[in-house]
């Protein structure tokens, strides 16, 4: 890839991205003000050109999608994923690597086909999920509807439908399908499988349990959402709007995945101003992190609650809290712009889940990405720190999300994955892969 990335480029790379970002962030400086903007300034300058040509490196031009990781690349057994797949282009889309556009008009037509197929091929023609080669039926609820969810999401990016049913189809006589879990059959498993949780000391544990079904339980049928609603309002805390009494990075983490729920089946979040408060807090914190996702669920937490209460509530509610948290705009930014910086690979510009020089993690939702070697970035923990915390941010202080690149990024990073090759397979398959995966419907 050298004749493409040559030093002449990159720096015509970096003063278009310069000039873009600071026109952009002109046309905010009346709403956030001027020492926010010198925080956001700063905040944006982690992110550079290392970031999407690493993620261009991850893409496999045979098989359509996405690795995870370098090391899932480069060793036997692991292949790509559609969650890592799906996360890479939502966050090219957003983040301006698409020039403006949807992903569906800036992709190249070769790369596009190979993405449907490749979203084509997991799906299992008898129930409608979505298995990977690697994984098999070994995966757990969280992996499995997840997987569910995203391979929805490629096909609507595509502008394309699934081959067969899915488990969120009816059946032809109208009922649900019967591929759905069997707590999921009768109003009466729903509720004994709810009441299994706890909520008061693993709120974010079961947020992601529940909101890696919520297309499910939306299929399963009203009474079903009505069900978890009315359970979830029972538990939740009054004081602090979580369902934890102690507010800290975990118990927003679960106020996060519940608040999706709440946002994706138009239901009023309960106390939502209790709960806004303690997300705003847990921003503000100075908690050490452990993982992304603990300076990243505060913002979509924040973006969420906001958007829920101007729905529900109305706009003018939804200014005025709107105005209180961009008081605080210098500090919120200046404070997530340290905690990113510590997942930031100083070597390449990707990013990690957990703070870079930590434990690499080998799986996701229990499957096996990669072999967990300290020199790993992943998917996940680039687009969390870059389209997740950004984005949430932005829609947070009800400005337009301002994109980390460019046109001329977007050019260079098209060239790259237009030309791909294959990455040959330098490690053998890592004897524990078969022992990390699960059967199919566990928990975890």
């Amino acid at each position: 890839m050298s004749y493409m990335i040559t030093e002449e480029r990159l720096k015509k790379c970096r003063e278009a991205r310069k000039a873009m970002r600071e026109e952009r962030f002109e046309k905010v400086r009346n709403v956030l003000g001027d020492k926010a903007i010198d925080e956001l300034r700063d905040l944006y300058n982690i992110f550079d050109e290392g970031y999407y040509i690493w993620l261009a490196s991850l893409y496999d031009p045979e098989i359509g999608g996405f690795y995870c990781v370098q090391s899932g690349r480069d060793a036997k057994g692991f292949l790509p994923d559609i969650e890592s797949t799906v996360q890479a282009l939502h966050c090219t889309e957003v983040m301006g690597l698409t020039y403006g556009k949807p992903m569906r008009e800036a992709y190249s037509d070769k790369v596009k086909s190979a993405l449907l197929n490749f979203v084509r091929s997991l799906q299992d023609p008898e129930n409608g999920y979505f298995y990977h080669p690697q994984w098999g039926r070994k995966i757990n609820i969280p992996r499995r509807g997840r997987d569910l969810s995203w391979s929805m999401w490629l096909y609507e990016m595509l502008d394309e439908k699934p081959l067969y049913p899915t488990p969120l189809d009816k059946t032809d006589d109208g009922k649900k399908s019967a591929s759905l879990p069997d707590h999921l059959q009768t109003i009466e498993a729903f509720k004994s499988y709810l009441a299994a949780f706890d909520l008061k000391t693993k709120s974010y544990w079961t947020g992601n349990m529940l909101q890696s079904q919520t297309k499910q339980i939306q299929a399963a049928g009203p009474e079903f959402v009505r069900a978890l609603f009315d359970w979830l309002k029972e538990n939740q805390r009054e004081d602090n709007g979580l369902w934890q009494e102690v507010t800290n990075y975990d118990s927003v983490n679960g106020l996060m995945k519940l608040t999706l729920i709440y946002s994706a089946l138009g239901e009023p979040v309960p106390n939502s101003r209790a709960a806004l408060q303690s997300a705003i807090n847990v921003a503000l914190s100075d908690e050490k992190i452990t993982f992304c996702c603990q300076f990243y669920n505060p913002f979509s937490t924040i973006a969420g609650i906001l958007a829920n209460i101007k729905k529900f509530e109305g706009e003018d509610a939804a200014k005025e809290l709107k105005t209180q948290l961009i008081e605080q705009a210098p500090e919120i930014i200046r404070k997530t712009r340290e905690k990113i910086s510590l997942c930031k690979n100083p070597e390449n510009g990707s990013f990690s889940y957990n703070p870079y020089g930590a434990p690499r993690g080998r799986v996701s939702m229990m499957a096996p990405i990669g072999l967990g070697l300290p020199t790993d970035s992943d998917i996940n923990g680039g687009t969390i720190c870059l389209n997740g915390a950004v984005r949430n941010m932005c829609d947070a202080f009800g400005i337009k999300v301002i994109p980390a690149f460019c046109d001329e990024d977007a050019a260079l990073f098209h060239d790259i994955l237009n030309n791909a090759e294959q990455y040959p397979k330098i490690y053998e398959k890592p004897e524990w892969f078969e022992d990390l995966l699960r059967p199919e419907g566990s928990e975890w």
